[in-house]
């Protein structure tokens, strides 16, 4: 998530939808995965004069842990650490993870666009990454995951992107679950699923092609 995204429309859906689901499912832990890559800001014009934007002010608008202060019953923990490497990029989630307190949780994936395409970018989470994921969190556990719109027109790219998101972590076709707020904004979907007992099989392989 690039910091320049923080505050919009769609964190009202995001962490309504957080809260709502905390409640329903009796969550106490909320770990945020940002997958955070700084944004640069242009300088500010005063009469002729180049000025960079004050920190004070980033920081008030643009600081991304200020929603672990929001009132609500759950625990928000959020990870700012840099996405640079994948592969220690992932090595750090699952390690918060662990890191968690002995409750029920979420893990809220939160790139920037949502599951990688077949040309994937820094926007993206790759398939093989959800699958490990899901199987480092605990029975009960939530697994929430931030889909923004892709380039296809119409409703086809949710359904899609929730088929992709089905086969990363190893449900069958509807079993996981979909939020959304399309009066406040039409461009981004929620995906979840509730870890269910381990049983043999279950998954699939790590790195498998999906």
């Amino acid at each position: 998530m690039r910091d320049q995204w923080y505050g919009d429309k769609r964190d009202l859906i995001k962490w309504g939808v957080l809260l709502e689901l905390a409640r329903r499912h009796g969550a106490k832990h909320i770990l945020q995965v940002l997958y955070y890559r700084p944004s640069s800001y242009g300088p500010l014009d005063i009469n002729g004069e180049k000025c960079s934007v004050p920190r004070a002010v980033l920081h008030h608008f643009r600081c991304l842990g200020a929603v672990s202060a929001i009132h609500c019953e759950a625990t928000v923990e959020v990870m700012e650490d840099l996405f640079e490497s994948r592969k220690s990029y992932l090595d750090v989630v699952v390690n918060r993870m662990h890191a968690r307190p002995p409750v029920p949780g979420i893990v809220f994936l939160d790139p920037d666009t949502g599951l990688a395409p077949s040309r994937p970018g820094r926007k993206h989470v790759l398939d093989k990454e959800s699958t490990e994921i899901w199987k480092e969190l605990r029975t009960d556990d939530l697994l929430v995951f931030y889909q923004h719109q892709t380039s296809r027109k119409g409703t086809s790219w949710i359904d899609e992107k929730k088929a992709q998101f089905e086969r990363a972590i190893g449900l069958a076709p509807g079993e996981s679950k979909l939020a959304r707020a399309p009066s406040i904004a039409k461009d981004v979907v929620f995906f979840f699923a509730k870890k269910p007992v381990a049983t043999v099989g279950s998954l699939p392989t790590v790195g498998s092609s999906t």
